[in-house]
């Protein structure tokens, strides 16, 4: 069942070119750099133990979830996107395409790789309102749309290269990128993707480390 985009807005076919040359742009300048949206290889210099905030995050059933230990850490795959509820653009065609690739998933979901969804918007993003943007995607356990504190988002998004390089650009929730960032740390394998690719390309980029 195709996953319903509450309110998705004509914009949204508009803006896709820009927020793709958005895309390319940071990839482009980032260290984690890739050749296409689906033909990600490993970064040079991954994320290690020592790289990852410690920070503790609050998932959509209001529950902690700590970042490194509970979400990253172990033999299996992480696949990091940032988003926001209110976001009218970019936010409803990634989730809709994540959703896709959650499909695909299937029982490997939670278990071989486990999807998380971090606001940047967290003072309105409260739990009950990502729950109910959740279910609106039809997200299943293994998918967590988490919340926290902004100075430990930021230093996540900052941590894993998901930021505009231009500070005034970056400061704007409404033009930030639709990357997806996935590694397994226990192989010290790191990489990233456009959300936005075709759902099967992104499934079999990140289910080759598992």
């Amino acid at each position: 069942m195709e996953p319903v985009v509450a309110g998705a807005p004509s914009s949204v076919r508009s803006c896709t070119v820009l927020r793709r040359r958005h895309f390319a742009t940071v990839l482009a300048l980032s260290p984690l750099a890739i050749s296409g949206p689906a033909e990600a290889v490993p970064s040079a210099s991954p994320p290690g133990r020592d790289d990852l905030p410690k920070v503790v995050l609050v998932n959509q059933d209001s529950q902690p979830v700590r970042f490194y230990d509970d979400l990253v850490r172990g033999d299996h795959v992480v696949a990091i996107n940032f988003m926001f509820a209110q976001c009218s653009d970019i936010c409803p065609s990634t989730t809709a395409n994540l959703a896709r690739v959650q499909a695909l998933l299937g029982e490997r979901l939670g278990r071989d790789v486990r999807m998380a969804s971090i606001s940047i918007d967290p003072r309105r993003d409260t739990p009950p309102i990502l729950k109910a943007y959740a279910r609106n995607f039809g997200a299943r356990p293994g998918w967590q749309f988490l919340t926290g504190r902004p100075k430990d988002i930021e230093r996540l998004r900052r941590h894993l290269g998901v930021f505009e390089r231009d500070p005034d650009l970056d400061r704007d929730i409404s033009q930030h990128t639709g990357m997806l960032v996935y590694g397994n740390e226990a192989r010290g394998r790191w990489s990233r993707v456009s959300a936005l690719a075709d759902p099967l390309r992104i499934f079999e980029s990140i289910t080759r480390w598992t």
